[in-house]
């Protein structure tokens, strides 16, 4: 399913629940807004951000049941192509913000990021979206731990004539940003170049294992990463990695 197409089912499905009168006319909700870079981002400090997709939270007793599907209001469908849809509102709103490097949905099993972002759908009806929200570095260290985030749709979303291209739940995708650059200020220049240069190597131990797995040790216990030593700055094999990359 292409991107145009999943942000189209999104738009629609949101309209579908708003004719269906599952999305009330209620008071203007307020407008937050993503907190933007003010001063330019040393590039050793720009973390790249890895967006999953969203787990959908299909109940597995809803799957196969097209009747609890209508009673819970679950569709699994539509529910798949939200969690593409919202990964990728969340995407957009990082990368508008300024304070990150790449951003980019990818599925669950690639994690070669500086920054992982990992979510599932609580709860979507048109009305209100809640999502769990974990996001940790790429030295295994937790930013976010399962929080949760909810928000009330901007009903004006849903009217024709408008025309801002707000997205009815963008104050939850502002309030995740908000949080995971508050939990970036809270470290240091060099603590933030460290998860870089872990990221870099965990990235090269996966693509050759043999050559760059010892540059890294792993903590059975925490599941953290840390860096043992580095490789020559002139090595073809880096260089070629960080091509690839």
């Amino acid at each position: 399913m292409s991107m145009t197409r999943m942000t189209a089912l999104g738009i629609l499905f949101a309209g579908a629940l708003a004719a269906a009168g599952c999305v009330k006319e209620t008071r203007p909700v307020p407008v937050l807004q993503a907190t933007q870079a003010t001063t330019e981002i040393p590039a050793e400090q720009l973390l790249d951000v890895g967006v999953h997709i969203l787990d959908p939270g299909i109940p597995p007793e809803v799957e196969d049941d097209p009747e609890l599907q209508d009673k819970k209001r679950i569709w699994p469908d539509i529910r798949r192509a939200e969690a593409r849809y919202v990964a990728m509102q969340l995407r957009d709103t990082l990368e508008d913000t300024g304070h990150w490097g790449t951003a980019r949905v990818v599925p669950t099993s690639v994690s070669s990021f500086d920054l992982t972002v990992d979510g599932k759908i609580l709860e979507s009806n048109g009305a209100l979206l809640k999502l769990e929200v974990t996001a940790r570095d790429a030295t295994g260290r937790l930013w976010i731990e399962k929080k949760e985030y909810e928000g009330r749709a901007d009903t004006r979303v849903y009217r024709d004539n408008y025309t801002h291209g707000r997205d009815p739940f963008e104050n939850v995708y502002v309030a995740i940003a908000n949080d995971l650059l508050a939990a970036r200020n809270l470290k240091s220049g060099a603590e933030l170049a460290n998860i870089r240069r872990v990221s870099e190597l965990r990235f090269a131990a996966d693509f050759a294992p043999v050559a760059f797995s010892q540059y890294l040790t792993q903590n059975k216990r925490t599941g953290e990463y840390k860096v043992l030593r580095l490789p020559a700055e002139d090595d073809l094999l880096v260089k070629r990695i960080d091509q690839i990359r």
